[in-house]
Order: C-alpha cells, then structure tokens, then sequence
C-alpha cells in the first residue's frame, strides 16, 4: 500500500511568519556575524601614513530592514537586516581605483560566513 503525500503551503501564513520579530531578530544576528567578519578582513592602514586608518574597520553597522518582495502582482513586506559602511571611501576599497587595490570585504566576509553551512 503506498501512501501519497502533498504539500500545499499557506503563503499568508508563511508571509506572515517572514514579518515575526523572531525572524528579525535572526537576520540581524546573521547580520552581526557578517560584520564580525567584514571587521575581520577590513585593511587597515599605518597611522603614520594614512589619515583614514582605521576609519573603514570602524565604520561598519547593521540596520534592519523591511523589504518589499513582490508575490503574484502584490508586493509583500518581509523582515531583513542590512551590513553597510558608511566611510566616505567604502566604495574605494570594495572595488578599488587607480591607486588602491581592490578588497572586496563584503564579499569575502559573506564567503567566511556562509562557508560553514555548505
């Protein structure tokens, strides 16, 4: 005797569970663990030659936000969490210029990250 199963999800009620405090309270904390990390891999430069040392490792931050994911035609909100860097040369070191090699912090720190859960 073989049994079928089907899964017919309730996408109001995952909808709602994606806008839950404890979903984002988890995106920050994956969130965190990624700026952990950025913090980690930031270059920081000697204090004698460069006035901007330390700014960058310093500037990094988590915000949470509500971002809005269209589902059949209606934009839905669901939970999230940003990590930004708000030094006035973040850009610069991320991809790099002429002058500067590029570092790719975010980048590298969301490898670090999600390289646990492969």
């Amino acid at each position: 005797m073989a049994f079928r199963s089907r899964y017919r999800g309730n996408f109001d009620g995952i909808g709602k569970l994606t806008r839950l405090p404890g979903v984002q309270l988890a995106c920050r904390a994956a969130a965190l663990e990624i700026k952990q990390a950025a913090e980690f891999r930031a270059p920081v430069g000697d204090p004698e030659v460069d006035r901007n040392s330390g700014l960058y490792k310093a500037s990094f931050d988590v915000i949470p936000i509500e971002k809005s994911v269209p589902w059949r035609g209606t934009p839905r909100r669901r939970a999230g969490a940003r990590v930004i860097n708000t030094a006035p040369h973040a850009l610069i070191v991320e991809v790099g210029n002429g002058k500067s090699p590029r570092h790719a912090v975010f980048q590298k720190a969301l490898e670090d990250v999600s390289s646990r859960f492969r």
